[in-house]
């Protein structure tokens, strides 16, 4: 018991905030490519990204080729609900919709998150 006192089955010396952290998102491997790539196109991602896993080559926004390359299925995730929150060099905030956070279910994103990381 290093330092810790116990007092009536109670331990003290611990760091708490007294607030219930949420659960981290869902991994990408928990979501289903196959389904991510029908997402994809339904949304309509391939009319301002290109992305050579979805065939689409436009370049309103990031090319997602180089974009999500090496990134964590978190910061993908984060980049689609809350795109403003890192923009990448050379676009303009607000370009992409800001309520796919909204529109997409949590099964809806967890899929298309593992098709934009299934090629790394």
């Amino acid at each position: 018991m290093s330092g810790e006192t116990t007092t009536g089955g109670t331990t003290t010396g611990e760091t708490t905030t007294g607030e219930a952290q949420p659960p981290p998102p869902p991994a990408a491997a928990e979501g289903d490519p196959a389904a991510g790539k029908t997402v994809f196109a339904a949304q309509g991602c391939g009319g301002c990204h290109t992305f050579s896993a979805a065939g689409t080559n436009a370049s309103v926004g990031p090319d997602l080729d180089e974009a999500v390359q090496g990134k964590e299925p978190e910061f993908v995730r984060e980049s689609i609900v809350d795109p403003n929150k890192e923009i990448t060099s050379g676009f303009a905030p607000n370009i992409m919709p800001q309520d796919f956070g909204q529109k997409l279910s949590q099964k809806q994103l967890d899929d298309l998150v593992a098709f934009l990381l299934q090629s790394q």
